[in-house]
């Protein structure tokens, strides 16, 4: 055979054997496309696609002007997914030195996180760190969006509005407690990735965006509790005391305007301090409320009608056997019943104790909101203590009038003091004004006050003040809280402590208590003042620790509101009697 026929003949089998192979190679193409076109799509998509989570930006606390105690600022945060990290030593080497962090450990993490889209590196890093991360263009690492809570005015109002974690989740405070508000709802993106998995576009039929959260409008005026706040630190440091709260209001609606505590802490580094600086001593510490607590029982006595304004009560010269009652170290003889408030008259309230009996007392307690929370929207609140009738003996006739035998908290007691500066009702304090919507809309509105009960007829409430509170404040217990152009009314407060290791009253921790409010004729507010374990050897009167401080926070309250003296330069003032103002 020639050449050129063979040649031929094996042109015709390359060519045959060729289009066989075309044909086998189709039909297997066929084959996959038929049998795992979904499988290979979807493996491609993966590939070339990726969630981004959206984080929304945790709302802010603000105010009553609307001034930000705690707010959201965005950062920058690196994060890696491990299955697409090519190499997890090259990665580990070249990230570690930028982020500061050990080589070792920035492996490890990957490592571990092998089969999983995403972990964390570093959060929260500089602007120079992040744009030093972009520049790498390492597949599989990334940048993510957060929000870190930061503090404009410190620790400002910390115990109110609490702290949050590393990923903005309230733990303490209105943050904890509005937290499903403040936090807002994530979002996320289905985005189209380069081979680095860099987002290059997204998909906008798969994208659903973040919510932001919603802002809390808080009662607190921050001027007033800076005043607050800087008033009790001068007193626990001058009084050496273990702790002081102050809390000022507006008696006619509840809103508290501040509500301050020291020790206090910083909510940026709250791991840094004590659960017991963290604590709202406000709301969560119950005590007993000594001769603060006179004017309640005193208010339902003359309510029922079992003593007169006026009346003559002999005071038994400093003793009365009868009780083993003693007047702290005073020796009264006949005072009469707003004279018995006001030189604080252990005495005097335990004969008014024994008119008035166990049951009227313990009703008179409760009317004041004593026993019970008070409603205020503050996580910890304790509800003090009343013990049930079936406890109270004939010793509690006698001790429950000047405020043994029970326990109370700051703001109970400012509460049940407010009803006399708002003709005898019972406010539901108020420590939140409203809840405002990511775009700033007004989404709740509680800025209508809620009156929970009664404890006095306005008659009752407005002879108690004027005939019996001013008093204290011009001629009794509480002088050092005088202000020249104002008259003032409060009263004054001091308790012995149960000792902790021997269970037994204490004679050397006290609790000195303040209450006082101001102008008498129209209340704009009202204070309280509590120090907590003063030195005695200083001084542990409430009228002494705490009195200045109380007058501190109104001088400077009264200044900030704009409100007038109203007294005259001739020193004329008004009096109220028997149902008519007087003016001398």
């Amino acid at each position: 055979m020639t050449p050129e026929p063979c040649q031929r003949r094996v042109a015709a089998v390359l060519t045959v054997g060729l289009a066989l192979l075309l044909a086998a190679l189709a039909g297997f193409l066929v084959y996959i496309y038929a049998a795992s076109s979904d499988a290979l799509a979807a493996r491609a998509s993966r590939q070339q696609h990726m969630y981004i989570p959206i984080r929304p930006m945790r709302g802010n606390i603000v105010d009553a002007k609307l001034r930000i105690l705690a707010g959201s600022q965005a950062i920058r945060s690196v994060f890696a997914d491990p299955k697409v990290v090519e190499d997890v030593a090259e990665a580990a080497t070249r990230v570690a030195p930028v982020l500061g962090l050990d080589r070792d450990e920035v492996y490890r993490t990957l490592a571990e996180a092998s089969d999983k889209r995403f972990v964390w590196l570093k959060r929260r890093v500089p602007n120079e760190t992040a744009d030093a991360i972009r520049r790498l263009k390492l597949r599989g690492v990334s940048l993510a969006t957060e929000g870190v809570r930061h503090y404009p005015n410190g620790s400002l109002a910390a115990h109110v509005f609490g702290f949050v974690g590393v990923d903005e989740q309230g733990l303490e405070g209105l943050e904890r407690l509005f937290d499903a508000r403040l936090r807002g709802r994530p979002g996320k993106a289905y985005v189209l990735a380069d081979c680095r998995r860099r987002p290059i576009w997204m998909e906008p039929d798969d994208f659903t965006p973040a919510q932001d959260g919603q802002h809390l409008v808080l009662t607190i005026d921050a001027v007033i509790q800076a005043a607050a706040e800087r008033a009790i630190a001068e007193a626990v440091r001058k009084y050496r005391a273990a702790s002081a709260t102050a809390i000022v209001m507006d008696p006619t609606t509840g809103a508290i305007w501040a509500m301050a505590n020291v020790p206090t802490y910083d909510p940026a580094r709250y791991g840094e301090f004590s659960a017991d600086a963290r604590r709202n001593r406000a709301v969560t510490d119950m005590f007993p409320p000594g001769s603060s607590a006179k004017p309640f029982t005193a208010a339902a006595a003359a309510e029922a009608g079992v003593v007169r304004f006026g009346e003559v009560i002999y005071c038994e010269n400093g003793y009365w056997p009868a009780a083993n009652l003693h007047d702290a170290g005073h020796a009264y003889g006949n005072l009469t019943f707003e004279q018995g408030i006001q030189k604080s008259s252990n005495i005097m309230m335990g004969k008014i104790g024994t008119r008035f009996g166990n049951r009227r007392l313990r009703d008179a307690l409760v009317a004041f909101g004593f026993g019970r929370k008070t409603g205020v929207w503050l996580p910890g609140e304790a509800p003090g203590l009343v013990f049930p009738l079936a406890r109270w003996t004939r010793l509690s006739t006698t001790r429950v009038p000047f405020g043994q035998e029970y326990m109370v908290t700051p703001l109970q007691l400012i509460t049940a003091f407010a009803a006399f500066a708002n003709g005898g009702r019972i406010m539901r304090p108020k420590i939140l004004r409203g809840v405002l919507d990511n775009r700033g809309r007004v989404a709740v509105d509680l800025t209508e006050p809620q009156v929970v009960g009664r404890a006095m007829s306005e008659k009752t409430a407005r002879e108690m003040l004027d005939r019996a509170l001013v008093g204290v404040i011009e001629s009794g217990t509480g002088k050092r809280c005088r202000i020249p152009g104002y008259r003032v009314f409060g009263k004054t407060g001091t308790a012995q402590k149960i000792d902790p290791d021997t269970k037994r009253i204490s004679h050397t921790l006290y609790v000195g208590v303040f209450l006082a409010g101001v102008p008498a004729a129209s209340p704009r507010m009202v204070v309280l003042v509590l120090v907590n374990e003063p030195d005695k050897s200083l001084g542990y009167y409430g009228g002494t620790v705490a009195a200045p401080a109380a007058k501190q926070i109104l001088q400077q309250t009264l200044t900030y509101l704009g409100i007038p003296p109203s007294e005259p330069a001739s020193g004329r003032r008004e009096t109220y009697l028997a149902g008519q103002t007087v003016r001398h």
